[in-house]
């Protein structure tokens, strides 16, 4: 295979490791935006693999920078080897910035979230405000939170919601008159592909 088409290769693959190691915080945006919120659990194995994927991803690079700075071969008659603009170090520059701004997305991904539609919330101190805390498996980055936000906060009955990736629990008050723990748990395995592992009523 020539130089031409290993960098293709190399490049190709460099954009797609860094799409695919983004994925669990790419797909629930998109989920969020589209309301398909099922399709998030389909991805969910690409979370724990997200460290191999970046690091796969700077090492195909250095090897596309390598073949492209490398010093170009001579011809018979003494001149350089043209390269293509596909082989340009232009065109390296412009894949590598894609590539960490793919790569980088879980850190920015919050500012592209919708907010979710306002309700009118009548706060009070009855005996049916609740306080849970859900354990949720599958959250990776903040905009898995925001996803889990954005759905509990569109139900009837939910006065706040707190969620913590890094911790896998959201914790939400509601009106147990009006929304039920179960219910919760279940708005949240079927609009955000997300597991509820565990769900207890929170006295503090």
């Amino acid at each position: 295979m020539s130089n031409g088409k290993n960098n293709k290769v190399l490049l190709g693959s460099g954009i797609l490791l860094a799409l695919t190691s983004s994925f669990c915080c790419i797909v629930p945006l998109l989920a969020i935006v589209s309301g398909t919120g099922g399709v998030v659990s389909a991805f969910s194995w690409a979370a724990p693999l997200r460290l191999y994927l970046l690091g796969t991803t700077v090492l195909i690079l250095g090897v596309a920078f390598y073949q492209v700075y490398k010093p170009r071969q001579k011809d018979a008659c003494g001149c350089e080897e043209k390269k293509s603009v596909l082989q340009s170090k232009t065109f390296l520059w412009i894949i590598a910035a894609i590539s960490v701004l793919l790569s980088a997305f879980p850190y920015y991904a919050t500012y592209f979230q919708p907010k979710a539609p306002q309700q009118q919330i009548v706060i009070n101190n009855s005996a049916s405000v609740q306080q849970a805390v859900l354990h949720i498996q599958g959250m990776s980055c903040e905009a898995c939170e925001g996803h889990v936000n954005n759905t509990l906060q569109q139900k009837k009955g939910v006065q706040h919601v707190n969620t913590f990736y890094a911790k896998g629990i959201s914790i939400v008050k509601f009106d147990s008159a009006q929304i039920s723990l179960q219910q919760l748990a279940n708005a949240i395995e079927e609009e955000t592909g997300y597991k509820v592992v565990n769900k207890l009523i929170s006295h503090d």
